[in-house]
């Protein structure tokens, strides 16, 4: 018996130390699968992006670049800690963008959130300035001055933004930056010879009564200095007297810099300075191109002359440095016939805010057709309100150009207004002359026809008169729904502003005999019309007509395909001859009896010929895009006009002819406004009985559902045993 209950007692220890063991086995094993599932989780994890234009996911070319890295490259967020709470998302944004560059990045990749107690000495060392911020506490507004910068840096060669303060375009931003960081630092390596700064500065200017005129040159010098840090001392500086050389107003003409002028009296120490224009300011030459830099001079309220441009001299300096060493594809702008002009910095109707918009990305080189063809390393063309008429040669060297599968981007000007006195001004607005270039005919030939007309719309912008607000029906404001969703230029936009702009009709016949394919990209809203004959732009002179025929009408398209020359079966035409009358200006010499004429009567088989048409050349102006933002919020709420980001229309062009197509994709992540379609009374009372009603009905369908699956259930058991009984 005892030793039964021996042997009963040593199975049980057995069992019990087996099970033990067992359930410390089954332990490891689990802890063992956990971390093979962390693992995994580590390189095999999913992640979702499903917002619409996928804002929180780095797009394909950002991986790309974060990936590619060869040197070490680092991001410094320069952030205050305690900000306002529209920042605040801002910060978050970044923090969280960051961390999928990271994610993607190869081990060249590191982000850096700068610490409080070190943000004001880290901040002053990067040239970072800090903004100033309203806060709304106890029902009042106050500033506070926070940073919000953001610095890219490899090696010496230093990018920076000085105020993040939007989460549209950061993801752009970051990677825009790190191309171009890149690209300094290879081009800068690649120097042979260094870059020479050379400050033009009159002697007499030290003497006139300017503010800080007696240490311009040495707060010159520092700048050049602390950017030849950065440089990779690559910056060659000099102090130039231009009137010991070919003059001061040859060099500012050669350069296209400012002068100051001088009525003459005693300056400054009691010096007498005479009357005349001096030069002050900075040329940066290398690569076989020159930057300028201007330094101005402006008044104060308090009649004091003082130093325009020298708070941000280093970052200019670092930014014409950019434009030498580095290689952005060439834009052809077309000029000499009344376009747009790019180097208008001053009237409303220039084009320097639009250079400055592509500047980004491309180096926009002007072309005289006159001088000679169109540049064999220029890819993309853009013309740009002409209102003179283009010579058949002219036309020949832009019909050729397109022939070896090229691009254009073409901004239509129908009329040109014509300026009148002030007394007529005032009586009927201002008076519009139809414009006929040459290019009318050459856009025909390819199936595009830009109308004598304007496209007048409901859908429109305001303006202020005297006493109250009237509708400016020759602003159409475009929205999502008259945009081509299908294209990459207007995929990503959800709506544009036009002025002044032209109806445009494809003809479907002639495209298909060519065998081209034809996109509509912009149409107005259903309830717009056309105004001809007798344009008067005057507000109030803008009714609708009684039997005016309303309905979309197409403003941009898009054609592409092997083109046929319009030349085709003639003869090339000769080249103007000069002002001087002697002979072809730019012509070659006279051939003799062996010559190669290059001569295409369609696009070649290896390319594909590209063409954007838009019926307006007054979006590019400097005027409309820098008051974009208060003409179309005007009887809008505050931010709604970051729904019509001309600016990313404009670029969108130029990007999709360039190839450029994840340009369109990085900088729509800006769009953060997501207007809610109107809908009538009726619909808002049945939307808002199903949100009421609608969560306790589908709570009662589904409890309803599963008693009766439940008594289903019950029952088939119940009769399935009744038939074994």
């Amino acid at each position: 018996m005892r030793m039964r209950e021996l042997y009963d007692r040593i199975r049980r220890k057995a069992e019990e130390e087996f099970r033990l063991g067992e359930k410390n086995l089954q332990l490891l094993l689990i802890i063992f699968i956990i971390l093979l599932v962390n693992l995994a989780g580590q390189t095999l994890n999913v992640r979702l992006d499903l917002t619409r234009n996928r804002v929180y996911s780095l797009s394909k070319k950002s991986r790309e670049v974060v990936s590619n890295l060869n040197e070490k490259l680092t991001v410094r967020v320069l952030f205050s800690r305690d900000l306002p709470p529209q920042h605040s998302a801002v910060f978050r944004y970044l923090k969280d963008l960051l961390e999928e560059y990271d994610y993607y990045g190869n081990r060249n990749f590191r982000y850096e959130i700068v610490a409080e107690k070190d943000l004001e000495k880290t901040a002053g060392d990067y040239g970072i300035t800090p903004v100033m911020s309203k806060e709304f506490v106890s029902d009042q507004v106050k500033l506070r001055r926070t940073y919000m910068g953001l610095v890219v840096q490899q090696a010496d060669v230093i990018e920076k933004m000085n105020a993040v303060t939007s989460t549209g375009g950061i993801e752009y931003t970051i990677t825009s930056l790190m191309q171009k960081v890149s690209s300094k630092v290879d081009g800068l390596l690649r120097l042979q010879r260094p870059i020479e700064v050379k400050f033009y500065l009159d002697p007499n200017v030290k003497f006139l009564p300017i503010e800080g005129i007696s240490t311009v040159e040495e707060k010159v010098r520092k700048a050049v200095e602390k950017c030849n840090q950065r440089s990779y001392d690559k910056l060659k500086f000099q102090v130039v007297d231009p009137s010991k050389g070919p003059g001061s107003r040859v060099v500012a003409s050669t350069y296209g810099l400012s002068m100051l002028s001088w009525k003459g009296g005693t300056g400054t120490f009691g010096k007498a300075v005479p009357a005349g224009d001096y030069l002050m300011g900075m040329v940066l030459e290398g690569q076989g191109r020159a930057e300028p830099i201007d330094i101005g001079v402006a008044p104060t309220i308090f009649g004091k002359n003082v130093l325009v441009g020298m708070n941000n001299l280093e970052d200019r300096i670092s930014g014409a440095v950019d434009s030498l060493v580095t290689t952005n594809p060439k834009v052809g702008y077309i000029a000499g016939h009344g376009e747009v002009d790019l180097n208008d910095r001053q009237s409303r109707d220039g084009g320097w805010f639009f250079r400055l918009l592509l500047s980004d990305v491309y180096q926009v080189t002007e072309i005289d057709l006159k001088e000679g063809d169109i540049p064999s390393d220029v890819q993309t063309i853009i013309i740009n309100g002409p209102t003179a008429e283009f010579s058949p040669d002219e036309l020949y060297k832009i019909d050729q150009f397109l022939m070896k599968g090229k691009k254009a981007v073409i901004f239509a000007r129908s009329f040109a207004e014509l300026r009148l006195p002030g007394q007529m001004q005032m009586q009927g607005g201002p008076r519009m002359m139809p414009v006929k270039t040459g290019l009318e005919e050459l856009l025909k030939h390819y199936g595009v026809m830009v109308n004598s007309d304007f496209v007048l719309d409901k859908s429109c912008a305001k303006v202020q008169l005297e006493s109250f607000i009237a509708d400016y029906p020759v602003v159409p404001i475009i929205k999502e729904s008259g945009l081509n969703r299908e294209s990459i230029i207007t995929g990503y936009l959800k709506g544009i502003a036009m002025d002044r702009v032209s109806s445009i009709d494809l003809d479907k016949k002639r495209i298909a005999d060519l065998g081209l394919v034809s996109r509509e990209l912009v149409r107005s809203s259903p309830e717009s019309w056309i105004m001809k004959g007798n344009i008067n732009l005057h507000p109030l002179l803008m009714s609708p007509p009684p039997n005016a025929q309303y309905g979309s009408k197409t403003l941009a398209v898009l054609v592409a395909g092997r083109f046929e020359s319009f030349f085709k079966g003639q003869e090339a035409p000769a080249p103007a001859p000069d002002t001087e009358g002697k002979g072809p200006k730019g012509a070659a010499p006279a051939r003799g009896a062996l010559a190669t004429v290059t001569r295409l009567d369609e696009t070649v088989p290896s390319g594909t010929t590209e063409i954007v048409v838009v019926g307006s050349s007054e979006i590019t102006t400097s005027g409309f895009l820098d008051d974009a933002d208060k003409i179309l919020s005007s009887g809008m709420p505050r931010g709604d006009a970051e729904a019509f980001p001309n600016g990313l229309f404009l670029h969108n062009m130029v990007d999709y002819c360039a190839g450029n197509f994840y340009i369109p994709e990085l900088r729509s992540k800006r769009l953060e406004y997501n207007p809610l379609e109107r809908i009538g009374d009726s619909m808002k009372s049945l939307y808002k009985v199903l949100n009421m009603a609608g969560l306790p009905v589908l709570v009662l369908l589904f409890g309803f559902i599963t008693w009766r699956r439940y008594h289903m259930r019950r029952k088939l058991i119940q009769n399935e045993f009744s038939r074994e009984v």
